[in-house]
């Protein structure tokens, strides 16, 4: 998994607050956009990612830019998420849908997701050698193709008993 090493975020009140603070977070400093969420109408949350001191500055600026325009209700610098926090980020952008080509430099995933109870079993054993557990996030990184019938299957493993959930990770009990 790709580490975050800090995350940056800036909630502000109307598009044009929200388009003028990541204009001003994007050209301050060297991070990346991860995401612009809308979460009620005009309540536009701004999510950011580079190392901390350029996520601090980012955010700054993000904040100056958008009080001249309008409202900003809160913004926030965390350095280090954990990888529970990175995942629940990291699977709110959403994914390129099937028809269209997958970013540039990644490769494309098989149409076809392994169907064998022996794939089941290799997902089982990957879960087994992570002491925390994995994510399906790192488990659907580690196996391109994967479904959600895989999905479904590791979730009836967890309902009989054989693997536990403890919040997005799943764990061997």
């Amino acid at each position: 998994m790709n580490t975050i090493h800090a995350l940056g975020f800036v909630e502000v009140y109307g598009l044009a607050t929200g388009i003028e603070a990541a204009d001003a977070m994007l050209k301050s400093a060297r991070v990346r956009l991860l995401r612009q969420y809308e979460v009620h109408p005009g309540l536009i949350t701004l999510t950011i990612e580079g190392d901390l001191a350029a996520c601090r500055a980012a955010v700054a600026a993000g904040v100056a830019a958008a009080s001249r325009v309008g409202t900003v209700i809160s913004s926030n610098v965390m350095g280090r998420p954990d990888e529970d926090t990175e995942t629940m980020i990291l699977d709110l952008i959403p994914r390129p849908s099937a028809g269209k080509n997958p970013p540039p430099g990644k490769p494309k995933a098989p149409l076809v997701p392994p169907q064998s109870s022996d794939a089941v079993d290799e997902v089982l054993e990957f879960i087994a050698k992570a002491k925390r557990g994995r994510s399906w996030h790192e488990i659907a990184k580690r196996f391109p193709g994967t479904s959600q019938r895989l999905r479904k299957e590791l979730d009836a493993h967890v309902e009989s008993g054989r693997l536990n959930k403890v919040g997005a990770r799943y764990r061997k009990p």
